[in-house]
């Protein structure tokens, strides 16, 4: 049971993300505020904090679902992690989090789509074509 639940809030994680940024441009107030739901809503001292307890999974879903978003509703975009594996992209968080104690995981998240996006794959990797 326990196991089921689990993979329905995933589910639907994902799905709010998808619906979240599905027209960016009018996801934000006039002035480019807008709502954060979850994980998102918490701290890198507390991504850290988890981190270091191996307790990390609602951050690890959370990022997951919203690079998997982004790659959905992003034009030319494949991967925005470029060829990072998951190991990598938590170290990314790791080094960040660990010098911006104060910030958001979702700023976290909006500062690695911001540097990564001229290293993204724009297309799916040719052995994978389909």
């Amino acid at each position: 049971m326990k196991f089921s639940v689990r993979i329905l809030t995933i589910l639907l994680l994902c799905l709010g993300l998808l619906a979240a940024t599905a027209v960016p441009a009018q996801a934000a107030d006039k002035k480019g505020n807008y709502a954060i739901w979850g994980t998102g809503n918490e701290s890198c001292h507390s991504y850290s904090q988890a981190r270091s307890s191996e307790a990390d999974e609602p951050f690890r879903f959370y990022l997951m679902g919203y690079l998997t978003a982004f790659n959905v509703h992003q034009n030319d975009t494949y991967s925005i992690s470029g060829d990072l594996r998951l190991t990598d992209v938590l170290a990314w968080f790791d080094d960040y989090c660990g010098q911006h104690a104060v910030h958001g995981f979702e700023l976290a998240l909006k500062n690695f789509v911001g540097e990564y996006y001229q290293k993204r794959l724009q297309a799916m990797p040719t052995p994978y074509q389909r």
